[in-house]
């Protein structure tokens, strides 16, 4: 017996030290090899030759010149082959279907009347629009003598944000730019440049499409200098009458070249949105257009510069214009190359590439139009946002800053006799701020630019443009108070002062979630940046609110407004608005509201976590267990015989065109079992609607589809995304555009749809999920050895679409914990490549010390990822050929199917579980140690 005992205690410290070994499985490892650091080049930025784009213009559909005609030319579009570069020879006819130029203060659609700015709107209450500025770059040019060989060619340069048309015939060519400024927010330009291409001369007539009607003259002097004329845009309700004057009349010698005068419009905005307010203005300098210009033979090459610059304040709209002209004079071309430069440095920060250019050989491959529409996407998003930290800054509306103004259908209607003002003759939501912001907006621009993302969440905290009125967080204190409520409930739509401007009663007073959807952008912005400055200091110059205060101060309106049911013993919130359409009847507990709300009581606890503060110390303990017990009983309305949680009480599936509850697994990430996501997602795909409020639906069942690894249902509804993009300028639409009986109603430029698409591209496909403190990769991997044996070359598993033809494609700039990660995909390689460059514009602390935890079929391994570090993941055979084992999937929150490729976390993080799991270690040798002496001494 004796010699059996050492044998048995040999075995059984095996046994232990296998356990302890594999204990770290609580951190989704099984076995772990620790890799030294590799010596790795940092990976150099990607760098982008600048095309060179010869454009000119042709006339615009609204504005036709009575001998000429729109060519209809049967070529096919983006002849380039450049994704960014999106090319017709056919312009469409309506306005919506042409591109917004936008810089995050000034903001059109190419060629349109009118100009939008930031923060300047008309109308009181739920009449509360945009102004329209009129527009004096809209310019039509044209050769005086038409021919028969005259061409003209459409381009949209998305990497350079300019709008350029290319006219030639055998004499010269017309190449006309448009763009907004990326540097100087101010200045909208159309720059003309006209190249001869024989000894002839040339006269070139031009067109203003902007229409304003002179209604009188007064003058100060015998000459044209200080001469006042007052002009108003006919048809147009806004009753603003502009003082135009001539700043300084234009030298003789240039009257027909470059006009270097200066002329200056006027006027003050009649309405403020809470009346008796103090009234704000439009100033506007402007360089004249002439109605023909001659270019002569000794010139060949002349470049043209018609500038606007805008704004509320006339001396910050005269020093852009002045500085703009002091740009132009030094060199022509400087203006158009900050702004490229400017436009450069956004996207050399992130976005997406693909590198195999191979891809693009035929501009009809679905990988060619998917690269388009991300590009157009990811423009359109930043395009709507400042470059840098603008205290100033409104907030996205879901058009952006070229839509809000009256409609033209109304314009010879009274806005008096209008019911439901703002849908019926305002595009755009009146360029007012909404949920979606938030909710689907936010949490794109914080994976790449945190600058862009901090200007998203001041514009919930902002003073505004004018100061006789509380800040739009003083105005959502004052929302909740009036309801009987502590903290901060914010407008479901924001416009100037932060009160509700929403166009029905039913949306201002029972549409509530606003609150919780910023709450949970916070979060997305926070799991992306760890910004500690931002919890622990002050917002902005003006205010005292710290980003603590902010966040409890939600909390605090949603542990306010849940009432605890004596019979159910649950935490409930009755009488609120289903949905994002206006409703009849109120709902009780609306389970986006409901979860959304017990999100935003665990934000607080999060942001004491990532402050290296403990939320159950003296201090925190008694706010933290109050929303503690709330989280843990609000009421999820759920059918426990189908296992499927419910839109509200009292659900029917068939009261509604629209679905929110597939949001609780994502965007939100409510943890589901796999049974749970997929009768979710089952049960509300028959609500979808294709005429309907379905487009950001679509992204969570790309998500969720993707997870439940039923890549053909994804991709139908990344399709049904794509279906909301019309060619050849990629313009997304909140209705599909192809039924024209929407577009009465419908939002264009629509950029929750932008994000949306995004959102299921990056997080559906490319499986990039944020958690609160780590960032994972993840694909669907049960059954997939039946998806490989049905095509014919391996398909990565994470992007798993057989009609794209790339092999290779890069997600670049994601932010993490202040460091930049670009992920590449190689098909050919088969094989994930993560890279780690220091972010050139982080505020904040620099984590430089991540690791990458890799999941490499039964291999197992943590590897450091430093700034310059490169991580590379290569498939194993067994798992790329042969869907892993049920045993060698790791536990995770996604679903029982789904494999985690990476988990990226800081390295104190790691060392925090792999010490707690250290401790658990000791614990059993410690109770070995007592067995084996027991044993000793029993025997």
């Amino acid at each position: 017996m004796r010699i059996l005992i050492p044998i048995f205690v040999l075995v059984i410290i095996l046994f232990e030290i296998g356990l302890s070994w594999q204990n770290i499985d609580n951190l989704n490892v099984k076995k772990v090899k620790f890799v030294n650091r590799e010596n790795i080049n940092k990976y150099p930025q990607i760098r982008h030759k600048l095309l060179v784009n010869k454009n000119s213009n042709n006339s615009f559909s609204n504005v036709k010149r009575r001998d000429r005609q729109n060519k209809v030319i049967n070529l096919p579009n983006h002849w380039d082959k450049n994704p960014f570069l999106l090319q017709t020879y056919n312009e469409p006819e309506h306005y919506y279907l042409l591109p917004s130029i936008s810089n995050g203060f000034v903001g059109t659609v190419v060629k349109n009347e009118s100009v939008f700015a930031n923060g300047l709107y008309n109308g009181v209450g739920e009449r509360s629009h945009r102004v329209r500025i009129p527009s004096m770059t809209a310019i039509n040019v044209y050769f005086s003598i038409y021919t028969d060989n005259e061409i003209s060619t459409y381009h949209f340069d998305c990497r350079k944000g300019a709008y350029i048309i290319e006219t030639k015939n055998n004499e010269a060519i017309i190449t006309q730019r448009f763009y907004a400024h990326r540097r100087l927010k101010n200045i909208l330009v159309n720059e003309i440049r006209v190249e001869l291409l024989t000894g002839t001369a040339i006269s070139i007539d031009t067109e203003n499409i902007t229409m304003l009607e002179l209604n009188h003259e007064m003058t100060n002097s015998p000459t044209n200098v200080n001469k006042y004329s007052y002009f108003n845009q006919p048809d147009n309700p806004e009753n603003m009458t502009y003082e135009h004057r001539v700043i300084k009349e234009p030298t003789l010698s240039q009257r027909t070249e470059m006009n270097d005068g200066i002329y200056y419009l006027q006027a003050t905005i009649p309405h403020t949105e809470i009346p008796n307010k103090r009234q704000k203005q439009v100033h506007t300098y402007y360089t004249n257009i002439p109605s023909k210009f001659i270019i002569y033979p000794d010139t060949r090459i002349k470049t043209l510069h018609f500038i606007q610059s805008i704004d509320s304040d006339g001396f910050r709209a005269r020093n852009a214009y002045d500085e703009a002209i002091r740009m132009i004079e030094q060199d022509p071309n400087s203006l158009y190359v900050s702004h490229v430069t400017a436009w450069e440095d956004i996207w050399q920060k992130s976005g997406f590439t693909m590198i195999n250019q191979a891809t693009y050989s035929d501009s009809t491959q679905e990988s060619f139009k998917l690269a388009q529409k991300l590009y157009s996407s990811f423009y359109n998003l930043y395009s709507s946002l400042p470059s840098s930290f603008d205290s100033q800054f409104y907030g996205v509306s879901p058009a952006g800053l070229a839509y809000g103004g009256l409609k033209r259908e109304f314009f010879n209607n009274s806005p008096n006799t209008q019911s439901s003002f703002n849908r019926q003759i305002s595009e755009g939501y009146g360029g007012h701020v909404t949920y979606t912001q938030e909710l689907w907006i936010l949490p794109v621009i914080s994976l790449f630019n945190q600058d862009m993302a901090r200007n998203i969440l001041n514009s919930r905290l902002r003073r505004g443009l004018n100061t006789d009125h509380a800040s739009v967080y003083e105005q959502a204190r004052s929302n909740a108070n009036q309801e009987g409520f502590e903290g901060l409930r914010y407008a479901w739509e924001q416009g100037d002062y932060g009160i509700d401007v929403s166009s029905t009663e039913d949306e201002r007073k029972n549409k509530i979630h606003t609150s919780a959807d910023i709450s949970f952008g916070i979060r997305s912005y926070l799991r992306a940046t760890h910004n500690r400055e931002y919890v622990l200091q002050s917002l902005s110059s003006d205010s005292s609110v710290r980003g603590e205060d902010f966040i409890n101060q939600i909390a605090q309106y949603w542990n306010s407004r849940l009432q605890l049911d004596s019979l159910t013993n649950r935490y409930e919130i009755k009488g609120v608005s289903f949905g994002e359409k206006p409703q009849s009847r109120l709902v009780d507990n609306d389970i986006f509201t409901n979860y959304a709300a017990a999100m935003s009581l665990d934000t607080y606890k999060f942001i004491l976590y990532i402050t290296d503060r403990d939320p159950y110390d003296s201090r925190n303990y008694q706010t933290v267990q109050e929303y503690d017990s709330k989280i843990n009983q609000i009421k999820l309305p759920y059918d426990n015989v189908r296992q499927l949680y419910l839109e509200y009480d009292n659900y029917n599936s068939q009261q509604n065109g629209e679905t929110w509850a597939p949001y609780l697994n994502y965007p939100l990430g409510k943890k589901l079992t796999y049974a749970e996501k997929k009768i979710l997602y089952d049960s509300y795909s028959s609500q979808l609607q294709s005429e309907g409020k379905s487009l950001l639906s679509y992204a969570s069942f790309v998500v969720g589809y993707s997870e439940l690894n039923e890549e053909n249902k994804a991709r139908d509804y990344m399709n049904r995304i794509s279906a909301h993009f019309s060619e050849p300028f990629m313009i997304m639409s909140e209705y599909p555009n192809s039924n024209s009986a929407l577009n009465v109603q419908n939002t264009f430029n629509y950029l929750p749809g932008y994000a949306a698409f995004v959102s299921g591209f990056i997080a559906g496909y490319c499986g990039v999920r944020y958690q609160d403190f780590q960032l994972d990769l993840v694909y669907p991997s049960e059954n997939f050895g039946q998806y490989q044996a049905q095509v014919s070359s391996a398909q990565f598993p994470v992007f798993k679409q057989p009609a794209l033809n790339t092999e290779n494609w890069n997600i670049t700039g994601l932010m993490f914990r202040g460091n930049r990660l670009d992920i590449i995909y190689d098909l050919r390689s088969k094989s994930v490549e993560i890279r780690n460059r220091r972010g050139i514009d982080q505020s904040g602390q620099v984590d430089d010390m991540l690791e990458v935890i890799v999941y490499e079929g039964t291999q197992i391994t943590v590897k450091p990822l430093r700034t310059g570090d490169t991580v590379t993941i290569s498939l194993s055979t067994e798992l790329w050929f042969y869907g892993p084992k049920r045993s060698r999937l790791q536990r995770n929150q996604y679903s029982d199917n789904m494999h985690i490729l990476a988990t990226i976390y800081p390295v104190q993080y790691n060392n925090r579980i792999l010490r707690a799991s250290n401790s658990g270690n000791i614990l059993r040798f410690g109770i070995l140690f007592y067995f084996i002496a027991f044993l000793f001494f029993k025997f």
